[in-house]
């Protein structure tokens, strides 16, 4: 009996660890579960440009009153924009329009984009908010600047943006010199922008990493320092945005007030989503790795 015990314990055991064994091994190997990146933090997202061959915008479908020369490659996910010269996505923002009452917003993508070296004139417009008052910087812009030289090239993107409040001492907000490292030129990053009008900070992260800016940069205040007392950004305020455009300044696109620094974006982009709110850290990792489960 006590040797028929034993067996029956024996085996037991067996199979309870060959059954552990067997799921370490099916969790481990569980890589190539797909997670849709527009299923994280769905109710905040106000507009998304996968760029499959087309200039459409999914969540409200707009579509560009113009795109001139505009071409998809393919990219991280399927086909992506291919920024050249003169080629630029223009879209009138209708009345209701999340895009035009945004108070805080978070922009992700994929992106690629080559070094603009300080003896090269044109800086490159990757995405604007417009606003009809300040057709150069609109109400939120993002683009890049010159850095390096064709001598003693850098490996890495200098960008810079602009977020306005209407109304603020300090209406347009200057965020520049977004030059770590991690924003690594012609290779494909993921990127991560977002302005919280409940911490007043704004924020970027780099394939999921948050990156690490001085408090000059992070903190936003609507004005300079006032009896010894900073006051918070806040809220953003927009105003007269009547238009979004990817890939080209407001300026040489109406051909009226061009500067000769003015450039086309001539990168790629691919996935491009636009939230209305920050998101906060854990989101933005879930975001990053859904996205890569989605990866060519």
């Amino acid at each position: 009996m006590k040797k028929k015990n034993f067996f029956q314990i024996l085996f037991l055991g067996t199979a309870l660890m060959t059954g552990f064994y067997l799921t370490s091994c099916n969790k481990d190997d569980n890589t190539t579960d797909k997670v849709d990146p527009s299923t994280i933090a769905n109710t905040n997202l106000v507009a998304y440009f996968p760029f499959n061959d087309n200039a459409t915008e999914s969540i409200n479908n707009l579509t560009p009153s113009n795109t001139p020369t505009v071409t998809y490659v393919d990219g991280r996910r399927g086909k992506c924009l291919q920024g050249v010269a003169n080629g630029y996505m223009l879209y009138n923002l209708p009345t209701g329009n999340k895009l035009k009452t945004l108070k805080a917003f978070t922009i992700a993508m994929w992106m690629k984009a080559p070094q603009i070296p300080a003896e090269t004139v044109p800086a490159p417009l990757f995405l604007q908010i417009t606003n009809d008052d300040n057709l150069t910087w609109g109400n939120l812009t993002l683009a890049q600047d010159r850095a390096g030289t064709v001598l003693a090239p850098i490996d890495s993107l200098n960008l810079k943006m602009v977020i306005h409040k209407e109304g603020a001492p300090w209406a347009d907000q200057w965020l520049t010199n977004l030059n770590k490292p991690a924003f690594q030129a012609a290779t494909w990053i993921y990127v991560v922008f977002e302005y919280d009008n409940i911490t007043s900070t704004f924020n970027v992260f780099v394939n999921g990493v948050k990156l690490g800016f001085p408090d000059g940069l992070t903190k936003r205040y609507s004005d300079g320092a006032v009896a010894g007392v900073q006051p918070a950004l806040g809220d953003l305020a927009f105003n007269k945005a009547s238009k979004f455009v990817i890939g080209g300044w407001m300026p040489k696109i109406n051909n009226v007030g061009a500067e000769t620094w003015m450039g086309w974006f001539l990168g790629n982009m691919d996935e491009l989503r636009i939230y209305d709110k920050a998101l906060t850290a854990t989101q933005v990792l879930d975001l990053y790795h859904a996205e890569v489960s989605q990866m060519n």
